[in-house]
């Protein structure tokens, strides 16, 4: 349940304490110049070198991303997150207070406590302000709607632990059940049958399975159906699936709740990945402004019609966005598809065609080097795309999808991926999937450097584009 929120959340306020701890460093240094206390100084005996503010960013990085004192802001109660702050501070700054008794031994005691003493307060307030945010951010309705399958008194229950933690961003809507039991204050909005139909009907957000051990098979049958929405599945495990759980056991009030649709990332893969992909899209938008120019110029100059093509397209959990491409065919493309509609020998549809009439002689270009897809640099900067991982998809292909294939949303889609480096547009869509769930399956951030490499080895030589 908490995923989603912990996905938005974590990485951005972990980003924003390293900030704090390094401009809370620089003030220290400020400090022990500028203020009247102990011996004379000059700035050279206080401006710490650079290698030891990269020091800081590794050191606080690995104990936060140990620790998760940013997933405890909601998850845990205000005390247990400040404790689990204080923490991660503490030992941050011993390692740090060691680092320097073995490099950097003139930095003196008091401009040291200086530090300590704006990070622990820097942090803990900067904690407090997101915890207020969030906690406002709920009380102005902006809550995530779940559905509980299951009994009348496991819907109460949730409902009332979920109350009592408003952080936590989660309201119960009603709850579906084969039995009519005595009226509560969760509404019985009907019967499990129809739990996929409400869930469009009342823009779930959330569905947690309450049923008993006997009812797994339904569970499962349901979940495989649930994945073709953007929603998120989880279920109120027995003992005998807590003692064989394979995912994090997330504990509300007591309650332990496992997620049947959990990201494939651990919170630090999903880190650093977006820390790559920012940083990366940046750089890579302001070194190709000049090419993008041109591209925008010659596409105008072929044809009328927009620079850009935007498509909904399915990313992450199923969540729908705009991705950006460069135009490569005539504006009037979407009314000729029946055109070009062609199915394979098993009656699946074909994306695309080798020979399709609705490309531009400057699309073809663009596709055959695959810089029509530069713009998606955007997305990927916004985060609705990574540089790396499954292509997003389109709602009309999904809709022929096969249950299982639905796993390869446990990820942010991505701009190329392992099956455009292994036969690119070659392969038929369909046929995409396995590749996609082989990435997935086998997730590093060295795969995602290694697929970036043969990207570009694939683009220059134009293997399998059209």
């Amino acid at each position: 349940m908490l995923e989603r929120l912990r996905a938005r959340i974590t990485s951005s306020v972990l980003i924003w304490d390293l900030l704090v701890t390094l401009l809370c460093l620089k003030i220290a240094s400020a400090l022990r110049l500028n203020l009247d206390i102990g011996l004379d100084v000059t700035e050279q005996t206080v401006e710490l070198p650079l290698a030891l503010y990269g020091a800081v960013v590794v050191i606080w990085l690995v104990v936060f991303l140990l620790l998760t004192p940013q997933r405890s802001l909601f998850t845990r109660s205000l005390l247990e997150a400040v404790g689990r702050l204080l923490i991660a501070v503490t030992l941050s700054l011993a390692s740090f207070a060691g680092l320097l008794y073995l490099s950097f031994r003139d930095v003196s005691r008091l401009q040291f406590f200086y530090f300590a003493a704006l990070n622990l307060t820097g942090l803990l307030l900067a904690h407090l302000a997101v915890r207020s945010l969030l906690y406002l951010r709920n009380r102005n309705s902006w809550m995530r709607r779940a559905l509980v399958v299951g009994d009348a008194a496991s819907a109460e229950r949730l409902m009332g632990e979920f109350m009592r933690r408003p952080w936590v961003g989660l309201t119960i809507v009603g709850y579906t059940s084969d039995a009519y039991d005595a009226p509560i204050a969760v509404p019985r909005l009907g019967t499990i049958a129809e739990t996929v139909q409400l869930v469009s009907d009342k823009q779930i957000d959330e569905v947690i399975f309450a049923l008993p051990p006997q009812a797994h098979e339904r569970i499962a049958k349901l979940s495989l159906i649930l994945l073709q929405q953007p929603v998120m599945v989880h279920m109120v495990p027995s003992v005998l699936d807590l003692s064989f759980a394979r995912t994090q056991v997330e504990m509300i009030g007591g309650i332990p709740l496992i997620s049947l649709r959990e990201s494939a990332l651990t919170d630090s893969q999903r880190i650093f990945k977006r820390l790559f992909d920012m940083l990366a899209s940046a750089g890579l938008l302001i070194m190709l402004a000049p090419v993008l120019l041109l591209i925008a110029l010659a596409i105008k100059l072929e044809s009328p019609g927009p620079v850009f093509f935007l498509q909904e397209r399915l990313g992450e959990q199923g969540r729908r966005f705009r991705m950006i491409k460069f135009r490569s065919m005539y504006h009037d493309a979407a009314q000729r598809w029946e055109e070009v509609a062609r199915r394979d020998e098993g009656g699946r549809l074909l994306h695309k065609i080798e020979d399709d009439p609705r490309v531009t002689q400057v699309g073809r270009k663009l596709r055959r080097t695959s810089l029509d897809e530069l713009p998606q640099l955007i997305n990927v900067f916004r985060g609705e795309m990574s540089l790396v991982g499954p292509r997003p998809e389109m709602p009309y292909v999904t809709a022929e999808y096969e249950p299982w294939q639905w796993q390869r949303f446990r990820v942010p889609p991505g701009i190329t991926g392992w099956w455009q480096v292994n036969g690119r547009s070659d392969k038929p869509m369909h046929l995409h999937t396995e590749d996609d769930l082989y990435y997935i399956q086998n997730y590093s951030f060295w795969l995602d450097l290694r697929i970036l490499a043969k990207t570009v080895l694939v683009v220059w030589q134009g293997h399998g584009a059209f």
